[in-house]
């Protein structure tokens, strides 16, 4: 009885899958972290894209109504 539990895997088979099952969470915990901070960064060049865009859109418009003007005038 003593020989069959020594010579017996299920110990090991379980310790196994626990580093494994372990593995695979330590895996998800760092893409999520990077998911998270790209996502964070993505934000960021959204936003200084649009203010980019929103600031030439508005020089353009700015120059456009100072040329009307000089036309009129």
């Amino acid at each position: 009885m003593v020989i069959k539990k020594l010579i017996s895997k299920k110990g090991q088979l379980s310790m196994e899958i626990g580093i494994l099952v372990m593995a695979a969470v330590a895996v998800a915990a760092i893409a999520a972290y990077f998911y998270a901070s790209n996502v964070s960064n993505t934000g960021k060049q959204i936003t200084n894209s649009t203010n980019q865009t929103t600031q030439a859109l508005a020089d353009a418009i700015s120059d456009a109504t100072a040329e009307l003007s000089n036309l009129s005038g």
